[in-house]
């Protein structure tokens, strides 16, 4: 077996120390490389979050519009009060709009009264943070009437509700101004006949009352009151009862006689009343100009009232 002679065997050389600069590198690139990769891919995302934030985007958002009118004209139809308005801008630009960011002001101090057809492209300003432009309005153009104001006096019809207590009724209602001063635009405060006021109750009533401050209800929104509210009499007594009356005798104011000379008559009072008039106690007595006057004892008189005469035509005697 041959021997191998020591001296011609040669030993590994021993691997040298890595430098400064090797061990940066390797721990920048092979220690903990799963964390560093997951570190990248979070950057990747972030990275692209951020950019896609910054790409411009398109929004259709809703706006309110606000209308500057001439002070002597008025708006009489009913225009839209919102629209749809097209933004383009970033995404966190868009997204930190608020309300008060989408009003639209529309300028009518340059119009005149009559028909218009508005261009919200030319007309509707709406103050936007920088970088957010308005591409478009949806409707882009809306129609405005605008009328001269007025001011008018309509009368007041008062509204009940219920009835009075059994044995009563109702024997008149009339408010302390007959008629109240409304503004508007003309063709809507020309068309308005009457206003109402607000319900009042009547339930369980027995005596007359007055029902104070009463609001008085438009039901056109486009008409403002320039006196709200009124007070409202309301005479309530006990119910009246009809009694007809024959061979009530006639003459005129100075005692003459007249042809016929008699008529028959209907009165209208309280049951309690009108139950203790005794037929020689109604007379009718005609005026100058001839028609008929009731004539009945001075303790009823304004408590009973005449409602019919048949006949009621007569001609005096010479």
């Amino acid at each position: 077996m041959p021997f191998q002679d020591i001296d011609e065997t040669t030993a590994p050389e021993p691997r040298p120390a890595p430098n400064r600069a090797e061990k940066l590198l390797r721990r920048i690139f092979v220690e903990d490389w799963s964390l560093k990769l997951l570190s990248l891919a979070i950057a990747v995302v972030l990275w692209l979050l951020v950019t896609g934030q910054n790409e411009p985007v398109t929004a259709h958002l809703n706006v309110q519009l606000n209308f500057i009118r001439p002070q002597s004209l008025e708006i009489s139809n009913d225009p839209p009060r919102t629209v749809d308005v097209m933004l383009t801008g970033s995404r966190n630009k868009l997204d930190d709009l608020t309300s008060l960011d989408l009003v639209a002001t529309v300028d009518l101090a340059d119009q005149r009264a009559g028909e218009r057809v508005l261009r919200l492209t030319d007309k509707a300003l709406i103050t936007l943070p920088q970088g957010i432009k308005i591409d478009g309005f949806q409707p882009s153009a809306i129609a405005i009437r605008l009328e001269e104001v007025v001011e008018r006096q309509v009368n007041v019809e008062p509204k009940l509700e219920g009835k009075p207590a059994d044995g009563f009724e109702v024997y008149s209602v009339y408010p302390n101004k007959g008629s109240i001063a409304v503004r508007g635009p003309a063709s809507r405060v020309n068309a308005l006949q009457k206003v109402t006021t607000e319900s009042i109750w009547l339930a369980g009533r027995k005596e007359s009352f007055t029902a104070p401050s009463v609001a008085i209800d438009v039901p056109d929104p486009k008409v403002d009151l320039l006196e709200p509210v009124v007070n409202v009499n309301v005479e309530i007594g006990e119910r009246r009862v009809e009694k007809s009356f024959s061979g009530v005798s006639v003459t005129t104011a100075e005692g003459g006689k007249v042809q016929p000379a008699t008529t028959s008559v209907t009165l209208l009072g309280m049951a309690s009343l009108i139950n203790t008039l005794k037929p020689d106690e109604v007379k009718i007595v005609l005026d100058a100009d001839l028609d008929p006057r009731l004539e009945i004892p001075e303790a009823l008189k304004g408590k009973v009232i005449l409602k019919s005469v048949s006949p009621s035509k007569f001609v005096p005697l010479r």
